[in-house]
């Protein structure tokens, strides 16, 4: 079972002088979380480090990433995937800015300093169940749209439709476990396809 965030969240912790600031946010792919912590690098030119981790559901399986940005290999990227990995959350991104404030806290307490800032934001963060989302593109002559629309009216579905003159193309985004009712209801629609993707 997956969880993702209720909402984002942010704490600051000073410890023995070093101030740490976790914040925690939805993403939907490594390149999304990259270019947040970029954005945050940026506001935050003067920290000392600016460590993260991710956790991406790609196709039903979650795939955690992180950085250490500079400490000590694995004290700070690490416990930060081990506070979301341990909550079971997926979509999710934590980063921890940390200002250096001139007493040096060791392997050992590094691990504890991140892990323990980034387990407070996501506790804080909250959780609930995730939904896999998975979309599709339905394509169909313009004599069977109205039987399309029929069919996604039962699901409950915003759609955006893109009309040529000689066919019609549906991007949709439905639950995966809806995916395989609606892909036996589309088809028995005549001229009507499923694309993935």
């Amino acid at each position: 079972m997956n969880y993702q965030i209720k909402q984002a969240s942010e704490i600051i912790r000073k410890i023995k002088g070093s101030k740490f600031i976790a914040r925690v946010c939805v993403v939907e792919s490594r390149e999304m979380a990259q270019a947040i912590v970029a954005n945050v690098e940026s506001g935050h030119r003067k920290a000392s480090h600016v460590c993260w981790a991710c956790r991406i559901d790609q196709d039903g399986e979650s795939l955690g990433y992180s950085s250490d940005a500079g400490e000590p290999h694995g004290s700070a990227g690490p416990p930060i995937l081990a506070a979301i990995e341990g909550r079971e959350l997926t979509n999710v991104l934590c980063l921890v800015i940390r200002y250096f404030g001139g007493t040096k806290l060791g392997i050992g307490g590094l691990i504890r300093a991140y892990g323990g800032v980034a387990s407070e934001a996501l506790e804080l963060a909250g959780k609930k169940r995730h939904k896999q989302i998975t979309t599709v593109t339905i394509q169909c002559d313009p004599d069977n749209y109205s039987d399309i629309m029929r069919v996604l009216r039962k699901y409950r579905l915003s759609v955006q439709p893109e009309f040529t003159p000689d066919s019609v193309s549906v991007q949709i985004e439905i639950p995966a476990k809806d995916l395989n009712n609606l892909s036996r209801e589309i088809g028995v629609i005549p001229s009507a396809t499923i694309i993935s993707g």
